[in-house]
């Protein structure tokens, strides 16, 4: 007997040993999918560790192959959303790799071991109820892989952390809008095969059976195993940026979180402001200032920068006159709404190291010099998350969200022209200085939803749909310019209205505005500044600086310190008058600008 029970233990140290060596030699040969830094080793050390972590775990189940398989399968979701990165012709390290390996069987370790302990449960209702949460841990494990996975089968891109917040700040009906411009049955296939696919491996664990008569065999490995998971744990913590698949989704909780941060600092900045010396506006420069921020809108679809339809007519005849400027080599900072006019309309830019939650808005800083602000917006006031977008807005002295469908629908009661008539409300004469931020639908997919059907001025060839209604779309939203510019211009202290988009678009290639299939069509925007003649003679050298400055390349997180000195406000926060477009001093050019947050330089933009 006791010769037969050294002869178990022998065995099970050799299945353990046996075990290690494959996992590490495995390890070893997955580095050569990488593309760079394949032959680094300095972690090996953590592989041994998940290694061995992986190899108790597999004798506590005596090897059973629906045990085996199962981290095989999570091997496999792992590795492979790892590879996404060499489909898409990005750089993926032979350490990314590896580590995705490893935190997959450092997860599928932690479960399998939950489910050993779940086998021994005798009590039904507390085994049911332990039973559900470990399912819910399951598909929580499977779920980023598969989605990173899914994502890349339906749009042939890399999931980023940009696309996960997205969807964070879209609601049901533009979710269900992008679905259905992209096609119903290929993404609603998708999202079921994706569903079914992580039920059916959820079932196939589930049915993993322990083997009553191991168990006291097994009782030792499982306290080895509880103590190597416990550093595996650890392990594998150090190890989640690497596997991109889950680091998305912690840059995602990062980003948000200084979202949330921003909201909460908001009465820290306005106190800071009160405390500054001097802060007011120059006599004789203050007035009536607009801000028009446009959505979706790319200049390279627009008749007045050059394209061949005659879909900006007002726009073409207005920037004749001598007080109206048209910035050629003007950028977006990003793809995406909220990450742009996050800076655009603070003094965070791409090119400072500032806190978000420090950096004032210019709302703040116009109201507090003594502006009367208005934000007039057709977009919805909050979605998923309150963002940063929203915060700026309730610094107003008076908000209006034409789009009553508050954080559920994306489809607007009103056209944009709307906006208009309740610019007509505001009391010009008693208000003195005002600053007015008119928030457009502009552009925005669906686009055939943005204009109404006397707008359908291009038809054509059904496979040119989405063009033609685009273009549609930067008609009307040339016609509600008009309207807008017609309604403030007309008041004797009007000073000047701003038009410029958020980011644009590619109805060309289908793409929208997606910064994981990002083109430089998605980044040119439309800058003009409509000044009056009051504007002209009285700013001096800010107009010179202006038109000086007009085929100067440019990105629009850099509003902030153009408009702070074109509306004429003293001593306000400001950057270096090199990032001023209102300056002389204004010098950035192709290689210093970027977008995508400092991911892209302007100087590959080759056209």
């Amino acid at each position: 007997m006791p010769r037969t029970d050294n002869r178990s233990r022998m065995m099970t140290v050799i299945h353990v040993v046996l075990s290690v060596i494959a996992f590490v030699f495995i390890s070893f040969l997955i580095r050569f999918f990488a593309n760079s830094s394949r032959l680094l080793f300095s972690h090996y050390g953590d592989v041994f560790k998940t290694a061995l972590c992986v190899s108790l775990v597999l004798q506590i189940w005596d090897f059973d192959r629906k045990a085996v398989k199962s981290f095989a399968i999570f091997s496999f979701l792992y590795v492979f959303a790892a590879c996404i990165k060499l489909f898409v012709n990005m750089p993926l390290s032979g350490r990314e790799i590896v580590d995705a390996f490893c935190f997959a069987n450092l997860i599928c370790a932690v479960l399998m071991c939950v489910l050993r302990f779940l086998h021994s449960i005798r009590n039904i209702f507390i085994k049911r109820f332990c039973c559900l949460l470990f399912d819910i841990l399951l598909v929580a494990a499977l779920l980023p892989p598969v989605a990173c996975i899914g994502y890349y089968f339906l749009s042939g891109q890399l999931l980023s952390a940009t696309i996960v917040l997205t969807l964070f700040q879209t609601n049901f009906s533009e979710a269900a809008a992008y679905i259905r411009d992209r096609g119903v049955l290929l993404w609603g296939g998708g999202i079921l095969l994706a569903l079914l696919s992580v039920g059916g491996i959820v079932y196939y664990i589930n049915r993993t059976r322990f083997n009553p008569d191991k168990e006291s065999k097994n009782i030792v490995l499982c306290i080895l195993s509880v103590i190597v998971m416990v550093l595996g744990c650890r392990v594998g913590s150090d190890m989640v940026d690497n596997v991109h698949s889950v680091a998305v989704y912690k840059q995602t909780g990062g980003v948000l979180k200084q979202y949330k941060e921003y909201g909460k600092a908001k009465e820290k900045r306005m106190k800071a402001l009160k405390q500054l010396t001097g802060l007011a506006v120059k006599p004789g420069q203050g007035g009536v200032y607009v801000l028009v921020i446009g959505e979706s809108e790319t200049r390279d679809h627009m008749e007045a920068y050059g394209y061949n339809r005659e879909n900006t007519p007002w726009l073409s005849a207005a920037i004749q006159d001598r007080g109206t400027i048209l910035f050629r080599n003007a950028y977006s900072n990003h793809t995406h709404t909220v990450p742009v006019l996050t800076y655009a309309l603070s003094e965070k830019n791409q090119y400072n190291d500032m806190q978000l939650s420090k950096a004032y808005s210019v709302m703040e800083v116009a109201k507090a010099a003594g502006y009367k602000t208005y934000w007039i917006s057709n977009q919805i006031k909050y979605s998923a998350w309150d963002t940063p977008t929203a915060e700026m807005a309730s610094t107003a002295n008076r908000e209006i969200w034409l789009n009553g469908n508050v954080g559920k629908s994306n489809l607007t009661q009103y056209y944009d022209e709307e906006i208009a008539k309740r610019i007509e409300e505001i009391d010009f004469e008693k208000d003195g200085n005002i600053f007015i931020v008119c928030h457009l639908m502009g552009c925005h997919g669906l686009y055939s939803d943005r204009y109404p059907g006397k707008f359908e001025k291009f038809k054509g060839e059904k496979s040119r749909d989405a063009v033609i209604k685009y273009d549609n779309s930067v008609y009307y939203n040339d016609y509600v310019l008009k309207k807008i510019y017609e309604t403030v211009s007309g008041h004797k202290n009007f000073k000047a209205m701003i038009y410029l988009s958020d980011h644009g678009e590619n109805p060309d290639e289908g793409t929208g505005h997606e910064a994981s299939k990002f083109t430089w069509q998605m980044a040119r925007i439309p800058l003009v500044m409509f000044l009056s003649d009051s504007f002209v003679r009285d700013s001096g050298p800010v107009f010179q600086a202006l038109s000086a400055n007009k085929e100067k390349y440019w990105t629009n997180d850099l509003l902030y310190n153009a408009l702070v000195v074109i509306m004429g406000i003293q001593n306000a926060p400001n950057g270096a008058d090199n990032l001023n477009l209102a300056s002389d001093k204004y010098n950035m050019d192709r290689k210093q600008l970027k977008t995508l947050h400092r991911k892209k330089s302007l100087v590959e933009d080759r056209r």
